[in-house]
């Protein structure tokens, strides 16, 4: 969608306990790799775009697959892009496929104008 290059890298830290993230991440979350592995953290994220503009492109609502997480009392939202990197991890190092979407709760948000835009990630 907005014609970007992302490049994973995994690596094992020993020390460090703290990420100072630049201007591209809002937040660093850790996630235990159990709760990656446990089905019931999975279910459909329904989007809801404030674009404006409806097409076959971009529809004004819409399903993606994603992870939950509880986070410092609100629930983290892990889809689109992250959520493919991921999963492609977990299938690849543990043989873990997620549950099929069409089983899964819905789990409702609304991605803002800035996203679309591609000048910003605010879901909220």
């Amino acid at each position: 969608m907005f014609k970007r290059a992302i490049y994973p890298v995994v690596g094992w830290i020993n020390c460090q306990k703290r990420f100072y993230p630049n201007w591209e991440v809002a937040e660093v979350v850790r996630i235990p790799l159990r709760s990656l592995l446990a089905p019931e953290n999975y279910a459909r994220y329904r989007l809801r775009f404030e674009s404006g503009e409806k097409t076959a492109a971009l529809p004004e609502i819409d399903d993606y697959p994603c992870f939950c997480h509880p986070n410092k009392g609100r629930t983290e939202i892990l889809w689109g892009a992250t959520y493919r990197i991921v999963t492609a991890f977990m299938e690849s190092v543990f043989g873990f496929k997620p549950p099929v979407d069409a089983d899964l709760p819905v789990v409702n948000g609304v991605l803002g104008r800035r996203y679309v835009s591609g000048r910003g990630s605010y879901a909220k």
